[in-house]
């Protein structure tokens, strides 16, 4: 039997490499419909990424998490193609989730609890040191989810 996919999990970290398995779902659901769920993972561990952390003394921590959480929604629903909210064929749920947990174990925690048909998410790609000091969400997500996985190679 042939699987149908109505469900789809797309796992993005809002870089262009990770911005670019969007398109990918959609298009798989493009011709018979169903419904995308837009993710996004916050870091609550306490600990600031030095990559986002920006001072901000006159704005309270809780004050600091609302701006980001509706910045994230804002730039996840910028992502779904123009052609997705016109046609209305799919069905767009924008998810910003906050976890001090490791990120592939929450996706695939996700895809369980949202029971989607596949996870859809891109890879850096990176190898050597890179990957080593990195890791690679991807290349954990697929060996823990219990769910079909598409990864998108991304290009830098």
């Amino acid at each position: 039997m042939i699987p149908t996919y109505r469900k789809l999990l797309v796992v993005t970290d809002l870089s262009p490499i990770g911005n670019s398995a969007v398109p990918h779902a959609y298009a798989i659901l493009a011709e018979r419909g169903g419904s995308v769920v837009l993710w996004h993972a916050i870091n609550s561990s306490g600990m600031p990424d030095p990559l986002y952390a920006q001072p901000a003394p006159d704005k309270t921590i809780a004050e600091q998490r609302v701006e980001l959480r509706e910045t994230l929604f804002a730039s996840l629903e910028a992502l779904i193609p123009e052609e997705a909210r016109v046609g209305g064929k799919v069905a767009t749920e924008v998810r910003v989730v906050d976890t001090a947990a490791p990120v592939y174990e929450m996706i695939c925690q996700e895809a369980a609890t949202q029971k989607v048909d596949v996870i859809v998410m891109a890879s850096h790609g990176y190898s050597g040191v890179k990957h080593m000091l990195l890791g690679s969400v991807a290349e954990h997500v697929l060996r823990a989810a219990d769910h079909p996985v598409l990864i998108v190679r991304g290009r830098e």
